[in-house]
Formats: C-alpha cells, sequence, structure tokens
C-alpha cells in the first residue's frame, strides 16, 4: 500500500511538472556526418504557448571553435486555435577543418522556466586521396594557368558586316538631317529690319503714360515711377549710362559729360527726378498743372537729346544696308 503511494505521488510530481512547464525545445542536425566546406542545418525547434516568449541563445559567426555559421533564419507556425506556437531557429553551419565536434547543450529561459537542449555531435570528414596514383614519374598536377582564347576573326567579320554599313547609315541620317535643318533655318533679319531708337521707344511709352492717366485716379506716385522708369531706360539706351541701381542725385552726376552741350535739358531731367522723389518719398500730391508739366518735361528732355543719336541710327543703318 505504502508503494502504491509512493508511485502515485512521483507521478503526480512530474505530472505536475509537465503542465507547469510552458514549452518545450528540440536540437537536431541534418545529418551526423559531412565532408570538409559542405553545409548542413542545425535546428532548433521550440514549441510553446503563444502568450509566452522564449529567450534563444545569441550565436555570432561561430557555434564552436570549428564549425562555423553562415546563415540564420527564423520560422514560425500558429496552431489553429492560436494557443500555441512552433518556433524553428534553422542555422546553417559549415566546418573546414576534420575533427568528431561535440556540440553541447544550450539553454532556452522563459520566466523561471529553463530547458537544456540535448547533446549533438557532428563528423566532419576529409576527401580521399588515392595516394597510389602519386609517384616520382607522375607527380600530382598543379593549377593550370590561365589560358588565353584564340581571336574569332570568323565572329568578327560577321559583326563588322552588319556593324559598320548600320553606322554609317546612321551617320548619314544625321548629317542629312543637321544639312537640312541648317539650310531651312529662318534668316536673321538684321539686314532688313530697322532698329528702333531708343528716342522712339520711349516717346512711345510717355505716350501711353498720358493716354492712361493714372494720376487722376489718386496714383500719383505710380505715375511719376512709370515716368522716371521710362527715362532711366532711355538714359541707358541714350548715353550708355547705368542708371536703375542708382538715386536720383547720382544719375544726374553721371552725366557730366553730356551737361554742355545738354545743359537746359538736364536740368529738366534734375526737376523731374526731384518732384518724383517728393511724391515717392515724402508723400508730396502735385495738382493737375505740375502732373502735366512733369509728362510734357520728359518728353522734351527725350526729344531735346535725340539728334546725334537719330544721325548714329540713320549711318548704322546705311552702313548695314550696303
Amino acid at each position: 500500500m505504502f508503494n502504491k503511494i509512493k508511485i502515485l505521488s512521483i507521478f503526480l510530481i512530474f505530472s505536475g511538472m509537465t503542465f507547469a512547464q510552458s514549452f518545450s525545445v528540440q536540437a537536431k542536425i541534418d545529418t551526423a556526418e559531412m565532408f570538409i566546406g559542405e553545409q548542413r542545418n542545425l535546428i532548433f525547434e521550440i514549441n510553446q504557448r503563444s502568450d509566452i516568449q522564449v529567450i534563444s541563445p545569441v550565436f555570432a559567426d561561430t557555434l564552436i571553435s570549428g564549425i562555423e555559421i553562415l546563415e540564420h533564419k527564423s520560422d514560425t507556425i500558429k496552431s489553429k486555435d492560436n494557443n500555441s506556437l512552433t518556433v524553428k531557429q534553422i542555422y546553417t553551419i559549415t566546418s573546414f577543418d576534420s575533427a568528431l565536434y561535440y556540440i553541447p547543450p544550450y539553454q532556452f529561459i522563459n520566466g523561471n522556466d529553463t530547458i537544456l537542449t540535448g547533446n549533438l555531435s557532428l563528423k566532419v570528414l576529409t576527401v580521399d586521396v588515392d595516394t597510389t596514383q602519386i609517384s616520382e614519374n607522375k607527380p600530382p598536377f598543379d593549377i593550370k594557368s590561365i589560358v588565353n582564347a584564340p581571336f574569332n576573326w570568323e565572329l568578327f567579320k560577321k559583326i563588322a558586316i552588319w556593324v559598320i554599313p548600320i553606322w554609317f547609315l546612321i551617320a548619314l541620317i544625321i548629317w542629312l538631317v543637321i544639312r537640312y535643318t541648317k539650310k531651312h533655318q529662318p534668316k536673321e533679319q538684321t539686314k532688313e529690319e530697322i532698329k528702333r531708337s531708343a528716342h522712339e521707344i520711349a516717346l512711345e511709352k510717355l505716350n501711353v503714360i498720358r493716354n492712361e492717366k493714372i494720376w487722376q485716379q489718386g496714383r500719383s506716385k505710380e505715375y511719376y515711377t512709370q515716368i522716371t522708369d521710362v527715362l532711366r531706360e532711355y538714359i541707358e539706351n541714350r548715353f550708355d549710362v547705368p542708371t536703375f541701381e542708382k538715386t536720383s542725385a547720382e544719375i544726374i552726376d553721371s552725366l557730366h559729360f553730356a551737361k554742355k552741350e545738354y545743359k537746359e535739358s538736364i536740368s529738366r531731367l534734375k526737376k523731374i527726378l526731384s518732384d518724383s522723389d517728393l511724391v515717392k518719398f515724402a508723400k508730396f500730391t502735385p495738382d493737375f498743372d505740375q502732373h502735366t508739366r512733369s509728362l510734357n518735361d520728359a518728353q522734351d528732355f527725350v526729344s531735346e537729346t535725340v539728334i546725334k543719336e537719330i544721325e548714329e541710327i540713320q549711318e548704322e543703318n546705311t552702313v548695314e544696308k550696303l
């Protein structure tokens, strides 16, 4: 009776351990033998509940001394009820030294539960060499040197027969296209067209300003800005003096070489620029007469400084016609 109770107690203890254990691990190798340089798979198969995490051993590039790890991959299979998992840790291993290798147990941990894998072994074999074929008269052969393949003239001729005419045809087409394009390009009409002079452009723009009469809409600042911009452009084209980056005073100073010939005209320009600065920067509001006078003075300045420019343009057009 006592023995039965004892056996039942032991059975209950082991049964409790089995049910308390939340995972199991099995380690195996594809085969127990391989030749030097061959590859085998070391597989750790973990069966666990899906709600736990099992800590596996971590390896670098070697499993043990003499066995190298080439690749590691993992595969997970869920049960149909999603209550358990089967995780496979697959390590591709190889060895280049012949020996019988002992692979020790490895720990897999979940909380307080630790499982050790079973012992494994792997025998690495060398390739047998038939030494009976080696003698003083027949030494082992060395590695052969690189052999240069002979030039294939037949293939070269076939390629040349097709490639050279094709390239010649492509070059001919390109040459014909370029020649046709140049031949039918519109010729420059510089000799046919008479250049518009700076004073013509300026007077045309001033007439547009006169017709728009934007100062009557209370846009005096914009009105004077338009007038001075036309004059700045005219001065650059007429006297070759940069103006758009200069103040009014700097523009007048830049025309010092023309003060003797166009004294009154430059005084008129100075008055226009001064009135424009007052309107734009001092918020001065000119009356009707001053608006009209500024525009008239701008047209007079252009007309009074145009004589030499007209003569130069006429001479230039005469030279082009010749």
